[in-house]
This record gives C-alpha cells, sequence and structure tokens, in this order.
C-alpha cells in the first residue's frame, strides 16, 4: 500500500512538471511570436525623438554652412573691388593737360568720390592713359560701387562714360587722405577727409567702404606718385 501511494504520488509529481513545462513552453512561444501595442507604441516614440532630434541638428548644419558660405563670398567680392581700386590707385599719375580749348575734368579726391588719371596696361595697346573714376552711388536701380573709365579723347569730347558696378550694395565710400603735422619732424600723421592740392597727388589714402548690411571694409591705399603736404597750408 504504502509502495503504491508513493508511486502515486510521483507520477502525480511528474504530471505537474510536464504540465508546468508545458505552460512555459507555451509562454517562451507567445513571447517569441511578436511585440505587443504598448512595445510597438515605445519604439515607435523613441524613433521618433531621435529622427527629430537629427533632423534638427541637420537644419543647423546646413543653415551655418549657407551663413558661412555667402559670408565668404561677400568677403571676396570686396577684396576683389578694393584690390581693382588699389591697382588703379597705384598707377595714378598727374597728367600735363596742355591743350586749353578742351581740357579733362578736374581730378576729385573729395570724401566720398575718387577721379584721377592713371595708366593702365592693356594688352594690344600696352601702356593707355585713362581717366577713371569711383562712387557709391545707385545707378540703373542699383545701389553699389560703381567705376568709370575712359580715355583721355572721350574725357576731352565731353562723352559720358558708362559705369560699370564694381561692388554691388555699397552704401557709402569715406575717404581719409594724410597729411604731414609739421615740415621735417616726426609727429603723427593727420588725417583729414578732403584733399587740399589737386595739383598733385596724395600719397596715402584711407579707403572705407560701407555696406547695406552694415559691415565695413577698410584699407589703406598709397600711390606711389603721390606726396605728403602739411596739413596747416592753404592750397
Amino acid at each position: 500500500m504504502t509502495r503504491n501511494r508513493i508511486q502515486e504520488t510521483g507520477r502525480r509529481t511528474q504530471e505537474t512538471g510536464h504540465r508546468t513545462q508545458g505552460a512555459g513552453d507555451r509562454r517562451q512561444e507567445t513571447r517569441c511570436g511578436g511585440f505587443t501595442f504598448v512595445e510597438l507604441l515605445i519604439a515607435a516614440t523613441m524613433l521618433s525623438v531621435l529622427f527629430i532630434g537629427l533632423g534638427s541638428h541637420l537644419r543647423g548644419g546646413i543653415m551655418v554652412w549657407r551663413q558661412a558660405t555667402q559670408t565668404a563670398e561677400a568677403l571676396q567680392r570686396e577684396r576683389v573691388a578694393l584690390d581693382r581700386l588699389e591697382r588703379d590707385l597705384a598707377n595714378a599719375m598727374v597728367y600735363e593737360d596742355a591743350r586749353e580749348d578742351a581740357p579733362l575734368p578736374e581730378p576729385a579726391f573729395g570724401s566720398s568720390e575718387l577721379r584721377w588719371v592713371t595708366v593702365q596696361h592693356d594688352r594690344q595697346d600696352g601702356q593707355v592713359v585713362r581717366l577713371v573714376s569711383y562712387r557709391c552711388t545707385a545707378e540703373g536701380g542699383a545701389q553699389g560701387l560703381w567705376r568709370t573709365s575712359q580715355t583721355i579723347g572721350d574725357a576731352r569730347a565731353g562723352v559720358t562714360p558708362v559705369p560699370r558696378l564694381v561692388l554691388a550694395g555699397c552704401a557709402a565710400m569715406r575717404l581719409r587722405y594724410a597729411y604731414r603735422s609739421a615740415e621735417g619732424t616726426t609727429a603723427p600723421i593727420e588725417w583729414l577727409p578732403e584733399w587740399r592740392y589737386p595739383e598733385d597727388l596724395p600719397q596715402l589714402i584711407d579707403v572705407t567702404v560701407q555696406l547695406e548690411s552694415g559691415r565695413e571694409s577698410q584699407r589703406l591705399m598709397a600711390i606711389p606718385q603721390g606726396s605728403f603736404k602739411q596739413a596747416a597750408e592753404t592750397p
């Protein structure tokens, strides 16, 4: 009797183990069969947050790249325009006008406009003497730094030169000229907004170009044929 009970108890224990193992297998099959709806919502939320963050960083990087590119292009245009002005000033000369019947326009070294005679190097004609001018103004509805260039013959005949846009967006050009404070001294240079000696050329010109965006470009330019004068002298 005792042996039968022991066998019966063992058989029941074995059946209970089989049932527990079967239930565990079914739960494992249920877990391996797919994700629950809550798990899918959590995964979708995490992916959305990740993509939003990546999109924000991507937009920020594109904006920074565009701003850097635009700034670099603007600085390049300013540098090219000032280089052109500096080359024209480096070849400036005092032109002795012997004809009284058709005089040339007077050179202009003012506070906002430049006009002088310069020597340009042409591949076909060699060195050519021309009258050039620079001025920040509006031409044809476009605000900018405009350059004119014409031959001496056209200038004598009163032909209106065709302006060429050198730098777009130039709102103003401020000019200053270097003077000696006193003759034969080491006193600091004095800067004035006008060149008072039309028979001579200034040696140093401080050029400041102000753009419509508010940015300014400044450069000190030299005329090798120019000279210093005392600021206290009268023309």
